[in-house]
């Protein structure tokens, strides 16, 4: 019989969670200790206290966490808090099955390089795997959803909150190798988030609107959607065009405006995320699908 608890999805939730767990690890165990470089947000809070009284950050990191979701637990969907709780686990048991690794590099910057990219690239995955290692990722989550901030600028915020007291248990120059860290870290966290090729947006008002479009639809092969406008100082109606292209064709779209109508007024936005038709096109039946597993996944 088949385990309708079992799906496609929440193993690959999974799959990700632990693997980003272990570069957590990782990163804390080989680069951060033994370099005597901090972390921000809970963790960093967690090696401070490891730096002063020797407590394993796996104990501190564990038990912090599981305090802070018992607090913010209502700020999270029940899929999410299951995750999370995962998440919290694993990497408590992997700090203590990593511990004796080490990389102390004779170049130091080599150190919060390290730290960042693994550190960076784990979080990602675990949220990737919808869960978060709680701590700051909680705040960083509601930080996104109320105030409209990026996940990764939302946690290198608070991570410099946390970072810049410990100055005074590290010493000023691990303080700025680990502020190096801290934005790798939230560069990284973005690359795995977005992928190799985040989407550009722009917004097109010309009097030659019509031909821009063509031009666009032509040599790009991008749909465009045409908004009606108007200028509040004017008066006078305006179509504006709005378009969604990948950061390649950013130089393209704007050399063929240019080319046409040197007097349009184009602005230029990074986009989060893009679903839907031309970028993430699903048949029905793979829609329905998708959907059946969400339906049984929410339900832990």
């Amino acid at each position: 019989m088949k385990n309708k608890w079992i799906t496609k999805n929440r193993l690959k939730n999974l799959t990700l969670i632990f693997v980003g767990s272990l570069l957590y690890a990782i990163s804390v165990n080989a680069f951060t200790v033994p370099n005597e470089l901090t972390e921000g947000g809970l963790t960093g809070f967690s090696l401070i206290l490891f730096y002063i009284f020797s407590i394993p950050p796996s104990y501190t990191i564990f038990i912090v966490n599981i305090v802070i979701l018992a607090i913010g637990y209502k700020f999270l969907d029940k899929r999410t808090l299951y995750y999370t709780l995962i998440a919290n686990g694993i990497i408590s048991v992997l700090l203590l099955v990593v511990k004796e690794w080490a990389f102390i590099p004779e170049t130091m910057l080599l150190a919060p390089i390290g730290s960042g990219l693994f550190m960076g690239a784990g979080i990602g995955l675990i949220m990737l795997g919808h869960g978060t290692t709680a701590g700051s990722d909680i705040i960083a989550k509601l930080l996104q959803k109320y105030a409209g901030l990026a996940i990764p600028t939302a946690l290198l915020l608070i991570d410099i909150l946390i970072v810049v007291p410990s100055g005074f248990i590290i010493g000023a120059e691990n303080v700025f190798l680990t502020l190096i860290n801290l934005y790798i870290q939230s560069k990284m966290i973005d690359f795995v988030l977005e992928g190799l090729n985040p989407k550009k947006s722009f917004f097109i008002i010309s009097e030659k609107y019509a031909e821009v479009a063509e031009a666009i639809e032509q040599q790009l092969g991008r749909g465009i959607t045409i908004l009606d406008g108007k200028g509040y100082f004017t008066k006078e109606k305006k179509e504006i065009l709005y378009i969604i292209i990948s950061r390649r064709e950013v130089l393209r779209v704007k050399r063929i405006v240019e080319m046409i109508d040197p007097n349009a007024f184009m602005t230029i936005s990074q986009v989060q995320e893009v679903t839907g038709e031309g970028f993430t096109y699903l048949s029905e039946e793979v829609q329905a699908q998708r959907i059946t597993e969400a339906q049984k996944e929410w339900d832990y």
